[in-house]
């Protein structure tokens, strides 16, 4: 259990700074968007039709990859206080029930989004005119990612004495 545990954060470590290296790039690229977009419309009178949509997507990466480096970094909202009031057995017991939580929500999440996924394959945006399951893609990715995540929350916890 400790080498599946061991090679399963390997992986998770080498899919995080991917995501990093991502949402960064990301970042950049919104932030070039929208100042191409303020420069277009309030200096050359005209405006990128396409920009509000291409942010908004590009946000929602964003927004859905940046969560899961949350997660794996401990950064999200946790009430820390009860946690700490408990006994390392039953903080570990917690710790891992939170972690069969997180995972078995994330796997409805995922089977719920690539149910959904057909559907949205079929409709198009507004103003790409693309199919909207390019950027609902990042709900069934993010989703993977998470409970690959979860998984290694679990694992460590059992295999940490």
């Amino acid at each position: 259990m400790l080498k599946i545990s061991r090679f399963v954060s390997l992986i998770n470590d080498i899919i995080d700074k991917q995501i990093s290296l991502f949402v960064v790039s990301l970042m950049i690229l919104l932030s070039v968007l929208l100042s191409v977009s303020v420069f277009y419309r309030y200096v050359l009178n005209d405006s990128i039709y396409w920009s509000n949509e291409v942010a908004r997507y590009i946000l929602v990466y964003i927004v859905f990859f940046g969560a899961t480096m949350a997660h794996k970094h401990k950064a999200h909202i946790r009430i820390d206080m009860i946690l700490g009031a408990l006994s390392h057995k039953n903080k570990k017991n917690i710790e891992i029930l939170i972690g069969i939580i997180f995972l078995l929500f994330w796997v409805v999440v995922l089977v719920g989004s690539i149910k959904l996924l057909p559907l949205f394959i079929i409709q198009k945006t507004a103003t790409l005119e693309i199919p909207f399951a390019y950027p609902f893609a990042a709900l069934p990715i993010s989703a993977l990612i998470w409970i690959l995540y979860c998984t290694d929350d679990i694992l460590k916890e059992l295999t940490h004495k």
